[in-house]
């Protein structure tokens, strides 16, 4: 397999806070990686150290091969690292339709030519129409992103993330707070980019839906990685038991 990002001895530091601590993680080419942990355990730092939001105190970070630790979220959006948040963050006023249009600027609309492109143009808004449909979307596409439901706002988030023509998409508990439904649909919306070839990491802290989901799992407690298996692996890890979960029913 074809490996898109390693993680070399990555640590974060804040003050005397070690969030993460001498972190080496590989992700392959279509394969969806869990990270799991309880609260704390330095997940959402690790998120945003490998999307640019933070620089590393140490270690390497390395993306289709090249080295990119430090570079800024702009340049790493760039280089086709998309990423949700825990808190979707959607332009509210404007559509639906034109939130995956301003994504899609990130490469429609590049140079100083650019200043001079139309940002609504036929060619680009099929694009956004052909995400929204893929998304489940499309017939909200003229609602404001601030008048539908959480649901909707997750996919947008999804949405978004696809409009850059991901190398990797990170989502960071794409089902947190939504209702059976909506976590259904989410989650059949992932399994479809699984099945499209999508190279995905996902936060999640509801355990059967990285068990469901995902490949491979890598379990973080204090910053550090204290197991790495499929889920199955995972399941039975007594050390995750005891460090994490307590009762192997939580996986059920």
């Amino acid at each position: 397999m074809n490996e898109v990002l390693r993680i070399e001895g990555l640590k974060m530091y804040f003050g005397g806070l070690k969030a993460i601590d001498g972190l080496d993680i590989s992700l392959y080419r279509e394969e969806t990686l869990g990270v799991i942990g309880p609260n704390g355990a330095g997940k959402t730092t690790l998120f945003n150290v490998i999307c640019g939001v933070l620089k590393p105190t140490e270690g390497k970070i390395f993306l289709n091969g090249e080295e990119v630790q430090g570079k800024s979220s702009f340049e790493m959006a760039r280089k086709g690292v998309a990423r949700t948040f825990q808190i979707s963050k959607p332009l509210r006023d404007i559509s639906i339709l034109d939130n995956v249009v301003a994504s899609l600027g990130i490469n429609e609309y590049t140079g100083f030519k650019s200043l001079f492109k139309k940002s609504h143009s036929k060619e680009t808004v099929d694009k956004a129409m052909m995400i929204l449909r893929r998304t489940g979307l499309e017939d909200f596409k003229d609602k404001k992103a601030g008048e539908v439901s959480l649901g909707y706002l997750r996919r947008l988030e999804i949405a978004r993330a696809l409009a850059i023509n991901p190398l990797l998409i990170m989502l960071d508990e794409p089902c947190a707070g939504l209702s059976n439904f909506a976590i259904n649909e989410v989650i059949e919306l992932i399994m479809q980019l699984k099945e499209e070839g999508k190279t995905i990491v996902l936060i999640e802290h509801n355990l059967p839906i990285s068990m469901k989901v995902c490949d491979r799992i890598v379990v973080l407690n204090y910053g550090q990685k204290i197991a790495e298996g499929t889920p199955k692996e995972i399941q039975s890890n007594q050390e995750v038991i005891e460090a994490y979960l307590g009762e192997d029913d939580d996986f059920a």
